[in-house]
């Protein structure tokens, strides 16, 4: 009887894909842009049916509202539209849906699939099949089954998205056999790209800038970005405070109130939670609502230390039950951390600090729920910290051809951040709005021996260099991306 559901839903979802594409793909008949995944994924597909590469099994691991499910049905359009493969070729299901009819088996799916659409088993299957399955988290046993499925067939080409905890989820066996391609939320360059198609490789510039300190190509360029965004159509002049806001997640580009797009936020983080963090790790009711009264306590602090033993006593539980859902959380990546800057005692006696994935997640809980910020100005500074801490995280986890770590500085009056090559000197690096000053990263670069030290504040208009301080404009922070 299970079969027959399973079967029912695979034919449904061969007949509906091919004719819901243009309304998954399109706003008011617009087309999405794409994203820097699905460029990659288009290669690698190419690759594959070219004979130039054996890779088929991808892993997109990323928070909801980043735009995954886009990114499948993209994939889908491409193999349908231009690669001329019948539909019954390509299948794509929801592992979400499928779990309401039971436990989720992706294997026994495809067997299924296989079986009743193409008369084969996958050993036996002799022409290449795409299945594309989404929210794959909801297996549990989801790597080892595109594991047995890959080393059955060599005609099958896998594509899995999921929880951020995906890249976590796999053995060493399984991981011999995946790529996995995180789909982090949107820097600024994205934004312009999938709003707007204005493309830019201004983040390449910006690397640069912070781990050299040579900022010429950096300032050519944001002159010329500068210049195009006055021209762009339909690119409003406070555009880069709404992103700062309210960005961060394809799926809020087309609403035009912000009353919606928090709840669209919040619905998001709720899900996260009650869906995700439920099934992946067993969270139960009460330790649900604990998460969310985590959330608020992080989002209405200003940016600091947070020890686990002040939260557990705030929330009148116990510091086990808080270090697992801040664990968890972390593991979702709607929540990171950074450590104290110095040797390893200090790093292990000191409290972690932790920012929101995007400033827009920190700024719908506040709306919700208020925040502790005494002005509008310091409000701003917050969530330009928040803004900062998520493009260092989403750049040391985008591949970077090079190792560095980004941590706090625990001195009394301390810069927000301190970033280190491996075997690099420290950059500081702090952040503000205002006339923020030079004295700050100055103390810092002392302190540590620094070459020279990065102030991102609205007190200069364009990046400017005075002396071994370097000064960068908030938004032209924002473009950070490899």
């Amino acid at each position: 009887m299970m079969e027959d559901v399973i079967y029912n839903y695979i034919i449904k979802q061969l007949s509906e894909v091919p004719m819901i594409l243009n309304r998954k793909l399109s706003y008011k008949n617009i087309k999405f842009n794409s994203k820097n995944e699905f460029d990659k994924l288009r290669l690698m597909i190419d690759s594959f049916l070219d004979g130039e590469s054996e890779e088929r099994y991808f892993v997109l691991p990323g928070i909801r509202g980043v735009g995954k499910t886009t990114i499948l049905y993209q994939c889908y359009e491409y193999l349908l539209k231009e690669k001329n493969f019948n539909s019954s070729d390509l299948l794509y299901i929801s592992c979400e849906t499928t779990n309401f009819a039971g436990q989720t088996d992706i294997k026994k799916i495809i067997e299924i699939y296989l079986d009743k659409i193409h008369n084969t088993t996958p050993a036996l299957l002799d022409k290449t099949v795409f299945i594309f399955i989404d929210e794959a988290h909801f297996d549990e046993n989801w790597a080892m089954n595109g594991k047995i499925l890959y080393d059955e067939s060599p005609y099958i080409f896998l594509i899995l998205t999921g929880s951020s905890s995906l890249h976590l989820n796999y053995n060493s066996d399984a991981a011999r056999r995946l790529n996995i391609l995180p789909v982090m939320p949107l820097n600024y360059s994205q934004h312009l790209s999938l709003k707007y198609n204005y493309q830019t490789d201004f983040g390449n510039d910006l690397i640069e800038l912070i781990f050299t300190g040579n900022i010429e190509s950096a300032q050519e360029k944001e002159l010329k970005i500068q210049k195009d965004l006055i021209g762009l159509k339909d690119y409003p002049l406070n555009d880069w405070n709404i992103y700062l806001k309210y960005g961060g997640f394809p799926a809020t580009f087309n609403i035009k109130f912000e009353d919606v797009i928090v709840s669209k936020l919040w619905t998001i983080i709720s899900k996260v939670i009650t869906v995700d963090m439920a099934n992946v790790f067993n969270l139960n009711r009460n330790n649900q609502n604990l998460t969310y009264k985590t959330l608020v306590y992080l989002a209405s602090q200003k940016p600091g230390e947070i020890s686990h033993d002040k939260l557990s006593n705030y929330l009148d539980c116990g510091k086990t039950t808080i270090n697992n859902i801040i664990n968890i959380l972390e593991k979702t990546q709607l929540i990171f951390h950074s450590e104290a800057y110095g040797g390893a005692s200090k790093k292990v006696k000191k409290p972690w600090k932790y920012n929101f994935a995007t400033p827009s997640i920190r700024n719908c809980i506040n709306i919700k729920f208020g925040n502790n910020a005494g002005s509008k100005s310091e409000y701003d500074g917050i969530l330009l910290e928040n803004q900062i801490a998520s493009n260092l995280f989403n750049l040391n986890n985008s591949n970077v051809s090079f190792d560095f770590n980004v941590y706090y500085d625990s001195q009394k009056g301390g810069v927000d951040f301190i970033v280190k090559k491996l075997f690099g000197s420290a950059i500081p690096i702090e952040s503000g709005i205002g006339s923020k000053t030079k004295r700050q990263v100055k103390k810092a670069m002392n302190k540590y021996d620094a070459d020279y030290g990065i102030v991102v504040s609205n007190k200069t208009d364009f990046i400017e260099k005075e002396d071994d301080v370097i000064f960068i404009p908030p938004k032209t922070f924002s473009f950070l991306s490899k």
